[in-house]
C-alpha cells in the first residue's frame, strides 16, 4: 500500500478536510493540464470532480488500494476523462503537443489496466498473508508499516536477530504460497 493511500481514505470517509487537501494540492495541476489541451477552467474542475467520484467508486466497489503516488493516478484518470470528453465533442487536436502527459501515443488504457492488475495482485498477496499463522501475520504486517525493525523487536518482546530470522521464514512461506496462486502463473 502506498503512503498516498490516505487520499483514497479521505474520499471513502467523506473527510471534508482531506478532500479539501486534495483540491489544494492537485486542482491547479489538473486545471493546467486541461487548459493546455483545449479546455477551460470550468472543464478542468468538472473533470477533477468526475475523476474523484470515479476513484471513490473504484475504492468502494473494488477494494482498490493505491500502489503509486496519488498525483500520477489522479492525473491519469483526469487525462483519460478529458480525452474521452474531447472525442465525444469531436474536438480533434491538442493545442500543446509538447505536453508530455498528452503524447500522441495514448497508452493510458494499458497503463490503467496494468495498474489494476498490480492492485489485484497486491490484494491477493494480502489475502494469502491472512492464511499464515498469527505470529507470521503480525511480523509481516508490522514490518510493512514500521521501518525500524529494532523498535519492532522491542515492541514484540523478541530479539532483533530473532525478528530478522522469523521474518525471513515467514516471507519465504508467503512467497511459496504466492508463487502457487493462479494469478502469479
Amino acid at each position: 500500500m502506498h503512503p498516498d493511500n490516505k487520499y483514497i481514505l479521505y474520499l471513502l470517509n467523506n473527510d471534508h478536510l482531506g478532500i479539501q487537501t486534495i483540491y489544494d494540492r492537485y486542482a491547479r495541476k489538473v486545471v493546467r493540464l486541461i487548459m493546455k489541451n483545449s479546455g477551460s477552467d470550468d472543464d478542468a474542475y468538472d473533470i477533477l470532480q468526475e475523476a474523484l467520484v470515479d476513484i471513490y467508486h473504484m475504492a468502494r466497489d473494488r477494494n482498490f488500494v493505491l500502489t503509486t503516488n496519488f498525483e500520477s493516478f489522479l492525473l491519469l484518470v483526469c487525462k483519460r476523462k478529458w480525452l474521452n470528453q474531447l472525442k465525444k465533442n469531436k474536438v480533434s487536436g491538442v493545442t500543446n503537443a509538447e505536453e508530455h502527459v498528452f503524447d500522441s501515443i495514448d497508452d493510458s488504457d494499458r497503463v490503467y489496466e496494468e495498474h489494476l492488475m498490480q492492485v489485484e495482485k497486491e490484494n491477493v498477496v494480502m489475502e494469502l498473508l491472512e492464511t499464515l499463522g498469527d505470529r507470521c501475520k503480525e511480523i509481516i504486517k508490522t514490518c510493512m508499516t514500521t521501518k525500524n525493525q529494532e523498535q519492532i523487536a522491542d515492541k514484540m518482546g523478541i530479539s532483533y536477530a530473532y525478528l530478522r530470522k522469523k521474518k525471513s521464514e515467514c516471507m519465504s512461506k508467503l512467497g511459496e504460497i504466492v508463487k502457487s496462486h493462479r494469478i502469479f502463473n
